[in-house]
């Protein structure tokens, strides 16, 4: 593994924690939102576990070597049944592939940010 992709994988696996974070967060918050918008409770439920099921599988699916093309198309198939799923969980029409396609670049992009903050910052001393 080059030097790229060891830190390609290391911001990978720091935006996974980012988002570990938030989901802990989400699912702490569900009990409330059911007592306090039972109404919204199952498309919030699935929102929350949705996107974070989906943002995992989304970083598991990128491949540091392929084109970014690639990587978007492998996006995409990774987590077009996960959307689905929890879509139809919260009784919410399944996504378009436009829909799974933006949602795939928009997790490129931010791992691209994170990576450009990554190659950006040093480290004291």
């Amino acid at each position: 593994m080059n030097n790229l992709e060891k830190q390609l994988e290391s911001i990978g696996k720091a935006f996974l924690k980012i988002f570990d974070d938030a989901d802990k967060a989400a699912v702490v918050a569900e009990p409330f939102v059911d007592v306090a918008f039972p109404i919204l409770a199952p498309v919030y439920n699935a929102a929350a576990n949705g996107a974070a099921a989906a943002t995992k599988a989304g970083v598991a699916a990128i491949v540091p070597s392929a084109s970014e093309a690639d990587n978007m198309l492998a996006v995409a198939v990774a987590v077009e049944p996960i959307l689905s799923k929890f879509a139809q969980a919260g009784g919410l029409p399944a996504p378009t592939t436009a829909t799974v396609m933006t949602y795939a670049a928009a997790l490129q992009k931010s791992l691209a940010a994170a990576a450009a903050i990554g190659a950006n910052t040093k480290a004291p001393g």
